[in-house]
């Protein structure tokens, strides 16, 4: 289901030390070497301030989908699925403290 999907927005609600809001956009890796992931180098479009790229990476198990990031080593994050009637697009919705977290999938 991951595989078909090369592009990935993440919009990032932050209520942490302050309230702040980004956009990441990003494709898929060439190469992808866990059958039940897929990972996405991402970059920031907003705000526009400069920041090193960020890796992501979505896993598909059987308890559901859940995502890793670069920023929080070693920890996983549980997703709620949401498809589009044709099943062309995905959202993902992740939630974990004072964080919100949506991966569109094209």
């Amino acid at each position: 289901m991951l595989k078909s999907r090369d592009f990935i927005t993440v919009y990032w609600l932050s209520g942490f030390a302050q309230e702040k809001f980004e956009i990441w956009k990003g494709r898929k890796d060439k190469d992808q070497t866990d059958p039940d992931s897929t990972s996405f180098t991402i970059f920031l479009l907003m705000p526009l301030v400069e920041e090193d790229e960020a890796h992501l990476v979505i896993s598909s198990t059987e308890q559901g989908f859940s995502f890793s990031i670069d920023w929080f080593p070693g920890e996983e994050f549980p997703l709620n699925p949401f498809f589009t009637a044709d099943h062309r697009e995905l959202l993902l919705m992740g939630e974990f403290q004072r964080e919100s977290v949506f991966l569109h999938l094209t």
